[in-house]
């Protein structure tokens, strides 16, 4: 049985202890206030540019024309007032005693349409129906930049990431060519191998300044929508919340009516329809109630009002009004037609996008668990390499290929976010309430930051350098053994004529020449 000695407990410790706590503490929540201010600056600079967009300003316009014809419609119930005056000057048509006259007169006239076959009304709906199509299209103009603008935020969220990818990508390829040309100049691999190296290397710098310039053009795009950069250091995560995607099969097609882009179509449909009947009632001659009084100057003259009805109805005015029925039937059928083709095309981008995103977080899982089994090989390759058991080059293929995989990794992350912003706008779920639009936006900012999982291999991958690269020495069972290498001569010569044989003969001479070279730490 064996005892363990209690040790007496240093009475700075748990005070030191208590302090490492707190400061840990307050780093942590110091890091969580600024992501709380960063979301939140974020949000504001959201809302200002949605607020002052070209599309959601031209819609506004277009709202407010909608908003001046109801007006219009509902002044043109009124009783119409007519006034007029007319005046001449002349002289007088006797011969004796001709004199300058001038004859004035005014008119005043009131005129109410008592009938009109329900025109007026039908007019003043269509009219409001426009008004709603209006804010419809307001709402969908909100919609549309918004869901442009969080694809543009997570396309730099995006590029920034594959940056940091292929710098690290580069660097652990930078020095893998490097032990190559190493090797070449000490005689221990080929020539071709260090092309090959050098081969991939150029390869991996294309894919690291492309990404560079992605990056460049995406902040342009995000920075031309918000009207100027975000004065933060790293984007906030961005995600749509996962209950807004909780959505099965059979709901899909009455959530996708939901989308502001169709109800707005709908109400196209309404307003055609409501004009038609308009056009319609305009075959029909108004029944109007009329007051007319009449002053004449000079003389004082005044005629007796007159109260009448007015039924009038000319025969081209007539024959317009059907040619504007057919125009407003014909334009009916292309508004329900509209509203088919965009109900059908929406069901299908819905039903297409919710099966993207099941596909989706699969390729994630499938590409973070290829991730780690790449830094695996990598990890193992490379003690190989350092043992002396595998070549560098093997060990290129392997960094290559994991290099590979964290791309495709980061890249069906980003298509995953990018799909729930697409999915969630085909469902009418981007349309954050009038006033309300900050609370909303912070909504769609994490805590759970899900690009956490790639830098963590990052850090790894760049904790497991080559020893090569961080001053390791060579392994002991190889760090103390003579290298030599060794070389064979084959040179043909003649041999002079001994006095023994008295002729000469044509012999082989083999040279082996065996020279000492030094095996730096870890270049085997």
């Amino acid at each position: 049985m064996m005892f363990l000695t209690a040790c007496r407990v240093p009475n700075w410790l748990p005070t030191a202890l208590l302090m490492l706590a707190m400061w840990g503490a307050e780093r942590a929540l110091a890091q969580t206030v600024d992501g709380v201010e960063a979301r939140a600056v974020v949000a504001r600079r959201m809302v200002d540019a949605l607020a002052n967009s070209p599309e959601v300003l031209t819609a506004r316009a277009g709202l407010r024309t909608a908003e001046a014809d109801v007006d219009s419609a509902d002044y043109a119930a009124y009783p119409r007032v007519d006034l007029g005056m007319s005046g001449s000057n002349g002289e007088s048509p006797s011969r004796n005693n001709p004199a300058s006259t001038v004859d004035s007169r005014l008119s005043a006239s009131l005129k109410y349409t008592v009938w009109d076959f329900g025109r007026t009304s039908a007019k003043k709906q269509a009219v409001a129906l426009a008004r709603q199509s209006a804010l419809m299209r307001l709402d969908q103009s909100k919609e549309q930049f918004l869901r442009q603008l969080f694809v543009a935020y997570l396309q730099v969220s995006r590029y920034e990431l594959l940056v940091e990818v292929g710098r690290d990508s580069r660097a652990a390829l930078e020095e893998l060519e490097r032990l190559e040309s190493r090797r070449v100049r000490l005689g221990g691999a080929g020539i071709t191998d260090a092309r090959v190296a050098a081969s991939r290397l150029a390869l991996s710098m294309n894919k690291s300044l492309q990404f560079e310039q992605s990056l460049q053009d995406a902040r342009l795009k995000l920075d031309a929508l918000l009207g100027e950069p975000l004065p933060v250091q790293g984007l906030p995560p961005m995600q749509v919340p996962k209950a807004w995607l909780a959505l099965e099969r059979a709901d899909l097609a009455s959530e996708s009516d939901r989308s502001a882009t169709l109800r707005a179509q709908r109400l196209n449909v309404d307003q055609a329809r409501a004009d038609l009947e308009a056009e319609e009632s305009a075959r029909y001659p108004a029944v109007e109630l009329t007051f007319i009084k009449r002053y004449e100057y000079p003389g004082g003259f005044s005629e007796k009002a007159r109260v009448g009805l007015q039924v009038s109805m000319g025969s081209s005015a007539a024959l317009e009004a059907l040619a504007r029925v057919e125009r407003s039937a014909s334009r009916l059928e292309t508004e329900e037609q509209k509203l088919a083709t965009l109900r059908r095309e929406l069901r299908q981008k819905t039903l297409s996008g919710w099966q993207r995103q099941l596909l989706s977080g699969q390729r994630v899982t499938l590409l973070s668990s290829a991730a780690g089994e790449s830094d695996a090989v990598v990890d193992a390759r490379r003690k190989l390499n350092l043992a002396g058991r595998e070549t560098t080059l093997a060990l290129l293929d392997a960094q290559v290929e994991a290099n590979n995989t964290l791309i495709d990794w980061v890249q069906a992350i980003y298509d995953m976010r990018v799909g729930e912003v697409e999915l969630a706008g085909d469902t009418g779920r981007l349309l954050p309430e009038e006033g309300h639009e900050v609370p909303w936006l912070m909504t769609l900012f994490t805590d759970e930051d899900y690009r956490r999982d790639v830098r963590t291999r990052l850090t790894m991958a760049r904790a497991s350098e080559p020893a090569q690269r961080q001053g390791h020495p060579a392994p002991v069972s190889l760090a103390g053994v003579p290298s030599f290498r060794i070389g064979l001569t084959v040179a043909p010569g003649a041999v002079s004529a001994s006095d023994a044989t008295g002729s000469a003969s044509n012999v082989t001479f083999f040279r082996i020449e065996v020279k000492p070279f030094e095996v730096s730490a870890g270049s085997w």
